[in-house]
């Protein structure tokens, strides 16, 4: 394979679809994309723009590659991402973000520019610009288009009277505030997405379409920073393959395979130790695996501040230190992981303790965890078992670790 685009769209939930939710009203782009494999059990890393898009770049799990959270600042020095290695493989790499901002301080994030240079809205940029430079004629292609026009606002700016929907989700008037939300989606969807794809040869291109993570609008998650929930982690994921793909359907699968699949595809030598499986040789990989997604606002959870886009790269020495010194925490950040296996989520709070065990088909009933060990037994194990511990190494909020470290000894994690 020698062309591969990669479509991330914020905020996109698993049901703002019509294959999983009957009332979304998109036909033309259902008809570009009937053939398209979809991925029933695909699960992000964090609820987040920065950490989730540094995953699906890295088939690394934030704890691995440093941006656990929103507000943290950089990834760990060393990591392998697919901008660097496909530019390095003499492909044409480039990327395209109605928000490139919010990639600051990423290593990847001089690959990745506005929509539309000449535009002060980039959602309002030119698509007919967009396609041109996204869909090279000819030469081998890695390219990355993330539409932020889903989140947030969903499209609301500016409109005279614009309904506040979180005071109609708290009020019980869910699927009136979901009308908003989806709305955004359907003109991402049937409008722009649709105009790009259609110029696209399927018989040249891999495609894969996907959301860096969903949205709560339920009485337990409003915005998808508050905290870990199938809302925010179970998301649509989309792939075109020429010559025929599947997704396994047996199991979970999560944002870091990406890494290993389009390596694979590729056929690029990588050195890949993480926990990523590789989409296809779905016979190597084990029908009970549990996939992790990490929540940490101990920072915050904004990005896209005044201070953090005046603020010169050089002076950010860490993750979470600039020019040495720790960064302000938040006072009500939390910090939380979770383990699907596509039939269940569990969760748990590293803080306190508090742990929630549901059936992903029954919504957000509590079932009965008599067990909370097993699952606590198999995040120890990821933990443990990952190849970059290297790079966690890097830290130096070493008064945080320290801290991290008596919590997770105290609710059993470590011996």
């Amino acid at each position: 394979m020698a062309k591969f685009l990669i479509v991330s769209i914020d905020c996109w939930r698993y049901d703002a679809l019509s294959r999983t939710n009957p009332r979304f009203n998109t036909p033309k782009f259902d008809l570009l994309t009937r053939d398209y494999a979809f991925a029933e059990r695909y699960f992000v890393t964090a609820p987040a723009t920065r950490p989730s898009h540094t995953s699906l770049f890295t088939g690394l799990y934030p704890f691995e590659h440093g941006l656990l959270g929103q507000t943290y600042l950089k990834m760990f020095a060393g990591v392998a991402h697919l901008f660097d290695i496909f530019a390095k493989a003499g492909y044409s790499v480039r990327g395209f973000s109605e928000r490139p901002d919010v990639f600051r301080f990423l290593d990847f994030a001089p690959f990745i520019g506005p929509v539309d240079p000449a535009a002060t809205q980039q959602h309002l940029g030119s698509l007919e610009r967009l396609c041109a430079e996204l869909i090279e004629p000819s030469g081998p292609q890695f390219k990355f288009l993330h539409f932020w026009y889903t989140h947030g606002g969903y499209g609301l700016g500016e409109i005279p009277q614009r309904p506040d929907l979180g005071q109609l989700v708290a009020a019980g008037q869910v699927e009136e505030a979901l009308r908003y939300y989806e709305a955004a989606v359907i003109h991402v969807l049937e409008f722009s997405l649709v105009e790009l794809l259609r110029r696209i040869d399927l018989s040249e291109w891999a495609v894969f379409i996907c959301g860096d993570h969903g949205e709560g609008f339920c009485g337990e998650v409003m915005a998808h920073g508050d905290r870990l929930h199938p809302n925010v982690v179970h998301v649509p994921m989309l792939a075109h393959v020429p010559g025929g793909f599947s997704f396994p359907r047996d199991r979970a699968v999560s944002a870091i395979d990406l890494f290993p699949t389009i390596a694979a595809l590729a056929d690029l030598p990588v050195d890949y130790r993480g926990f990523g499986q590789n989409w296809l040789e779905p016979s190597a990989a084990s029908a009970d695996r549990w996939v992790l997604s990490e929540l940490d606002s101990l920072y915050g959870v904004g990005f896209l501040s005044a201070d953090n886009l005046r603020l010169p790269e050089g002076h950010v020495t860490s993750p979470t230190a600039i020019d040495g010194e720790e960064i302000a925490r938040y006072a009500e950040g939390i910090r939380e992981w979770c383990l699907c296996d596509g039939r269940h989520f569990y969760r748990e709070n590293e803080q306190t303790g508090g742990y929630v065990l549901r059936d992903l088909r029954r919504g957000d009933d509590d079932l009965v965890c008599e067990a909370p060990s097993y699952y606590r037994a198999q995040y120890r194990a990821l933990r443990d078992r990952s190849a970059y511990q290297h790079t966690q190494a890097q830290s130096e909020a070493a008064g945080e670790a320290a801290i991290l470290k008596e919590r997770l000894r105290a609710l059993g994690y470590l011996d």
